[in-house]
């Protein structure tokens, strides 16, 4: 483990290298820019709630005061779509509206190809959030992988959620992402069910999935 390396509660001046991990990662370890043209926009669409709704359920990986790695997670899933629906996307929407990022054509192909399915996913209330009400994320930044940070980041959250009396915690993963299927699998977390989460804008209708992994706590 490197020098000055710890696992500590987030701080509000851990937001933007949470937010640059998260950014730099979004797609399948590479740069959001690949699938969406505003990373200010998709910052705040992925990391708000837990920042600024949750802080106490994220942790961050320092070394020497920079962020390396962290676990973003909320202790009641159904209270995180609630927040999401009513706080959080209005105001983003708007501004990406001020920004211009709902016109850009990268997004609007997305949009295009994706509504009708994003819109029939956000109904579902499936058994994660009865029997695993908690979910979490993790990244590490490329450099600092295989230093088991991604597990240690992951077993703090586990072991704040089973404090606060949380029977079971759930995680979606891409079904392309072996490496990141394995990580969940050799931490306990079984595979629960299969959604659809994108469908490719590049008119070939092919639609990627997102296995939702969950582990009991008890």
């Amino acid at each position: 483990m490197g020098m000055g390396l710890e696992i500590r509660p987030y701080e509000p001046r851990d937001s933007a290298g949470l937010r640059q991990i998260c950014c730099d990662t979004a797609d399948a370890g590479q740069p959001v820019e690949r699938f969406f043209p505003d990373r200010e926009v998709f910052g705040d669409l992925l990391t708000n709630y837990y920042t600024e709704y949750e802080p106490q359920s994220t942790f961050v990986a320092d070394q020497g005061g920079e962020v390396v790695g962290y676990v973003t997670g909320c202790l009641d899933t159904k209270r995180f779509l609630s927040t999401m629906k009513w706080r959080i996307v209005p105001v983003v929407l708007v501004k990406a509206l001020r920004r211009g990022t709902l016109w850009h054509p990268q997004t609007a192909r997305l949009l295009r190809a994706n509504i009708g399915l994003w819109l029939k996913n956000g109904h579902r209330t499936g058994p994660t959030f009865d029997d695993y009400p908690a979910h979490l994320h993790v990244n590490v930044r490329q450099g600092f992988r295989g230093q088991r940070l991604g597990q240690r980041l992951v077993a703090t959250f586990c072991e704040r959620a089973r404090d606060a009396g949380v029977r079971g915690v759930h995680a979606g993963v891409s079904a392309e992402n072996a490496q990141a299927r394995h990580f969940f699998e050799q931490l306990g977390f079984a595979e629960l069910h299969r959604e659809a989460r994108l469908r490719k804008p590049d008119g070939s209708g092919d639609i990627l999935f997102t296995i939702i992994y969950g582990k009991k706590l008890g």
